[in-house]
Formats: structure tokens, sequence, C-alpha cells
């Protein structure tokens, strides 16, 4: 088993003036999707963390859209590599962490 170093962008707008960077080691065996390591993280080990827990991982729903390594990917077709950077989309209000407003 080994162990990639993910690095989240963090914020709670009721209690951060700004956003601030965790980095996490998260461990795997064999090939992962962001949107898998960003569940490991949540489940194993840090539950504050909040994103949008979609489940259509084809591509088609868009929820689980991130700026991934400064480019804006969708985390269910994206493959977690270790020293990967995510956060959420610039153009959004941030609500909580990955979690932003749809409208």
């Amino acid at each position: 088993m080994n162990d990639l170093k993910i690095t989240i962008s963090r914020f709670t707008p009721s209690l951060d003036d700004t956003p601030h960077t965790q980095t996490y080691d998260v461990p795997v065996d064999g090939t992962i999707s962001v949107l898998q390591a960003i569940r490991r993280i949540h489940r194993a080990l840090d539950g504050t963390l909040s994103f949008r827990n979609c489940d259509c991982r084809r591509g088609v729903c868009g929820l689980c859209s991130m700026m991934i390594d400064g480019k804006r990917r969708l985390a269910c077709m994206c493959v977690a590599e270790d020293g990967m950077s995510i956060a959420p989309p610039p153009n959004r209000v941030v609500l909580k962490d990955l979690v932003f407003d749809l409208d």
C-alpha cells in the first residue's frame, strides 16, 4: 500500500478570513479517482472535509467539478496522483471547503 500526498483547499466562510490548504497522506492500493481519494480522506482521515458526494461517476452531472492541479476537471474522471492539489472552481461562491454555490 502506498500513500499519496494530496493538498486540499479548506475554507469555512463563517470561521475563516481566507482559504488555507491542508495536506493529507492518503493510503491507496492501486489506482483511484480523485473523488474516491476525497471520499477516503473524509471517511478515514478528516470527517470535517466538505464536498459534494455525487454518484454519477461518468462525467455527466458535473457536480464534482474542481480545480485539480490548476485545471478545471471532474473529480470522478481524474486519476489521483501524488502531490496533486484540489480546490473549488474560481468563479463560484464557496459554501465550505470544496462545496460551492450552484447558482
